[in-house]
């Protein structure tokens, strides 16, 4: 409609919506999912979910025969949990406060971690004696930058996920001195 004269026009309604993110399909959406390519647990926001959650990565990767991504796959693993259990709250009803999931695809395996904290996963800064606040400096190296995170604005929190390629061999794997 044209506003009457002397009438200004109404201000145009923009939607926002997030930023881009890189969102992968969940496990059970991806059409290239097998089965027993998918593992998970819900965790409590308490330290000893971190040894849970590598303990999860490393016996699921035997189990699937792909023992050369453990050592890589336990670091993000435990990074991930690490900062999940400092930004979850306590469970609430029957959602958990933290659920922790491996998928293995044909080209990679993503490690998944939601959360119910409010805010997203932040670069921090850290000196060199700092003993926390590397994470996702450690995250990044280990991916090649290939992880990334969106709200989940109906359960609340947030999904961070990490992917290392399937392809990499154990003679193949690098130097990990951070």
């Amino acid at each position: 409609m044209t506003p009457a004269a002397g009438q200004a026009a109404a201000p145009a309604r923009a939607t926002l919506s997030p930023p881009a993110r890189r969102q992968p399909p969940g496990p059970l959406d991806d059409p290239r999912a097998r089965p027993g390519s998918y593992a998970r647990a819900d965790l409590a926001p308490e330290p000893a979910a971190a040894a849970e959650a590598r303990r999860l990565t490393r016996d699921t990767l035997a189990r699937w025969d792909i023992r050369h991504l453990t050592d890589d796959a336990e670091a993000i693993a435990s990074e991930l949990a690490a900062n999940a259990i400092s930004a979850a709250t306590p469970a609430r009803g029957t959602l958990p406060a933290i659920i922790f999931a491996i998928h293995r695809r044909p080209d990679e395996l993503r490690i998944i971690v939601w959360d119910n904290g409010p805010s997203g996963p932040e670069r921090k800064a850290h000196g060199p004696d700092d003993e926390t606040g590397r994470g996702l400096a450690i995250i990044d190296h280990l991916t090649g930058r290939n992880w990334g995170w969106w709200p989940t604005p109906q359960s609340g929190g947030k999904v961070v996920w990490a992917a290392l390629a399937a392809s990499v061999q154990p003679d193949t794997m690098r130097d990990r001195a951070c």
